[in-house]
């Protein structure tokens, strides 16, 4: 089982189930991030469904549940921080 270590030196057992989605997040991040700052629908589509759509065409070897995965990770990090 692979691991990581932490700032302290301490190893830890990797959690991340799809380690091969974290090489493509902060690419795709970058390409649907614009989705989620808009305010309203875009041209009558769910912004999750255009940036699903994206995804899913820049990365076509993932299967629909790991564009789903990825999607919702991106989502989650661009949700504003509550204090």
């Amino acid at each position: 089982m692979d691991s990581y270590t932490d700032a302290h030196g301490l190893s830890y057992p990797e959690r991340r189930q799809h380690p091969h989605l974290r090489a493509v997040f902060d690419d795709a991040k970058q390409r649907v991030e614009r989705f989620f700052h808009a305010t309203e629908s875009w041209v009558g589509s769910s912004i999750e469904h255009l940036a699903l759509r994206l995804v899913h065409e820049a990365y076509p070897d993932l299967s629909s549940q790991e564009v789903r995965i990825l999607v919702a990770a991106i989502e989650r990090r661009l949700q504003p921080q509550v204090a």
